[in-house]
């Protein structure tokens, strides 16, 4: 199984410089957007029309949301973790295959306030509790999304002067290591040790052509699922928004229901 993980920054961004295209170019299964920005299901739906999608928009318009466009649909869907002080901001998707669940997920950014840092915090220990909950009842957990965080000091442009900025503070890369030393992997990693492999850029002084950037978007994989990645790499050339598409294979031959 081919998956795609990607911030489109609002998917009508993304639409103008080619998205359609470009994923019917590709030989992936599914797409995992983040920052969807857009809540007209029957527009999407449109331009996407010979696959199965799956929109959860955010109460307040043009903002935040995640997408599920798929050549085939899973077997169940989920929206939300239960609760609307996360789920109004429609910030999580489940996908439930046969035999792996994939979790599409846009962490918040604290970047903006102390608010919305203190608020991304309770949402890391919201979102522990909706994945161990998940791994009582499933063994292959996958989670896509843009996690706003930068995990390690080789994940980031300057380590030094960034530390502590929101998106590479201690207590966000600790929640990482909390994951890590449960046995999930991040997926990348796996695959690939070396430093300057970002996946996001500022729009500002040309940060993408200095290669200025975080790598805060990718995959993390339950201790199951870990063993039968294939593959984890970045797809830098394509440049739908300030972000990079992450593509990860997965070995397992997945089950899917009927069109």
């Amino acid at each position: 199984m081919r998956i795609i993980s990607l911030n489109g920054n609002g998917i009508r961004a993304c639409v103008k410089k080619g998205m359609v295209r470009w994923w019917e170019s590709t030989d992936a299964d599914l797409l995992l957007f983040q920052e969807v920005r857009y809540d007209d299901f029957e527009a999407i739906d449109n331009l996407f029309s010979e696959y199965w999608v799956s929109l959860f928009s955010a109460i307040k318009k043009g903002y935040s949301g995640v997408l599920a466009i798929a050549k085939k649909p899973p077997l169940n869907v989920v929206l939300g973790m239960g609760e609307s002080k996360w789920d109004d901001e429609a910030r999580v998707m489940l996908l439930e295959y046969s035999e792996v669940v994939i979790v599409n997920a846009y962490f918040p950014s604290g970047a903006l306030s102390n608010k919305r840092q203190s608020y991304k915090l309770e949402f890391l220990k919201a979102f522990k509790a909706y994945i161990d909950d998940l791994g009582k009842r499933y063994l292959n957990i996958i989670i896509a999304a843009d996690w706003n965080i930068c995990h390690r000091e080789i994940d980031i442009h300057n380590p030094k002067r960034l530390s502590g900025k929101p998106g590479f503070t201690r207590e966000e890369r600790s929640w990482l290591d909390s994951l890590e030393k449960e046995g999930w992997k991040d997926a990348f990693r796996i695959f690939n040790s070396d430093p300057k492999n970002f996946t996001w850029w500022s729009y500002q002084s040309d940060s993408r052509e200095r290669n200025v950037g975080w790598r805060i978007d990718g995959f993390w994989l339950s201790p199951s699922a870990s063993k039968t990645a294939k593959l984890c790499i970045h797809l830098d050339d394509m440049k739908l928004s300030d972000h990079c598409p992450v593509l990860l294979e997965w070995g397992l031959p997945i089950t899917f229901t009927s069109n």
